[in-house]
C-alpha cells in the first residue's frame, strides 16, 4: 500500500498527485511512507472544510515545481472543461424533455374523400341520359330514351367505384404518413430519454474524477475559465506554482 510522503495519505495506484495536497508522486518513496497519526485515509474525499488532520500549512500545500504546477492546470482545466459540456448538454436534454409531446391522434375517413363522386356520379346520370333522351327525340325512338337512362345510371356507377378506390388509397396514404411523423416524434423522445442517461453517466464519471482534487480548489474556482488563468499566471512567471495562482484569483 502507498502513502503521500508529505501529508500521509493513502493512494491510489494511478494517482499522479496526492488528492489531499497536490504532492507530485513518486510511487518508490511512497511505498513505504508511513501515515501519520490523525489523517482521516477511511474518507479520502471528505469535502473542503472538514479536518482530515492536524497539519503545518507547508505539509497541507507543499511547493509543486512550475512543470508539475502547469501539468496539474491542464489537466483540471480539460476536466472542467468535459463536466462543463456535459452539463449543458444535459441541461438541453432535459428541457427539451420537459416539453410536452403532441399527438395529433387524428386519422382520416374514406367519406372525406368520397362524397365530391356522389356529384359528379348524378351529374354524369343527368348528363348521359339528357343527351340520349336528345337523341333518341330526334329520332323519335322511345327505346333510345331508356338506354340513355341504363347508360347514365352505368357512368355514374362506374365513377363511384373509381372514386371509392381513389379515396380509400388517399386515405391510407395520409393516414400512413401521419402514423409515421407521430412515430419519429415517439422515436425523438426515446432518443432524448437515453442520450440524457448517458451524459448524466459520464457527467457523474467526470465529477468523481476531479472529486479528489476539491481540497486543492475552492469551489467557486472549479470551471475551464480559472484554470485557463492558472496556467495564465504560472506560464508567465506572475506565479511560482499552482497554490500561489489560487491565490492571485481570490
Amino acid at each position: 500500500m502507498a502513502y503521500c510522503r508529505k501529508c500521509g495519505a493513502q493512494l491510489k495506484a494511478d494517482d499522479v498527485f496526492c488528492f489531499m495536497c497536490g504532492q507530485a508522486i513518486d510511487k518508490q518513496a511512497n511505498a513505504e511512507a508511513f501515515v501519520p497519526a490523525g489523517i482521516n485515509t477511511a474518507n479520502p474525499y471528505a469535502a473542503p472544510g472538514v479536518a482530515v488532520a492536524a497539519a503545518a500549512p507547508e505539509q497541507v500545500r507543499p511547493q509543486m515545481t512550475k512543470e508539475e504546477s502547469i501539468a496539474l492546470a491542464e489537466k483540471l482545466r480539460d476536466e472542467y472543461s468535459s463536466i462543463e459540456r456535459l452539463q449543458r448538454e444535459l441541461d438541453d436534454n432535459q428541457t427539451a424533455l420537459k416539453k410536452p409531446v403532441v399527438l395529433s391522434g387524428k386519422r382520416y375517413s374514406m367519406f372525406r374523400f368520397f362524397w365530391p363522386f356522389f356529384i359528379y356520379a348524378y351529374i354524369a346520370l343527368n348528363a348521359v341520359y339528357l343527351i340520349g333522351a336528345i337523341i333518341s327525340a330526334a329520332n323519335d325512338d322511345s327505346e333510345g330514351i331508356l338506354g340513355a337512362l341504363f347508360l347514365g345510371i352505368a357512368a355514374a356507377v362506374g365513377l363511384l367505384i373509381f372514386g371509392g378506390i381513389h379515396a380509400s388509397r388517399k386515405r391510407d396514404r395520409l393516414n400512413e404518413q401521419l402514423g409515421e411523423e407521430e412515430y419519429m416524434i415517439r422515436k425523438r423522445q426515446r432518443d432524448l430519454e437515453t442520450r440524457a442517461a448517458e451524459v448524466m453517466k459520464k457527467l457523474s464519471s467526470k465529477k468523481k474524477a476531479v472529486s479528489e482534487y476539491q481540497n486543492l480548489v475552492p469551489i467557486r474556482f472549479r470551471s475551464k475559465h480559472y484554470m485557463d488563468r492558472v496556467l495564465v499566471l504560472i506560464q508567465t512567471d506572475r506565479a511560482a506554482g499552482f497554490y500561489e495562482a489560487i491565490d492571485m484569483l481570490e
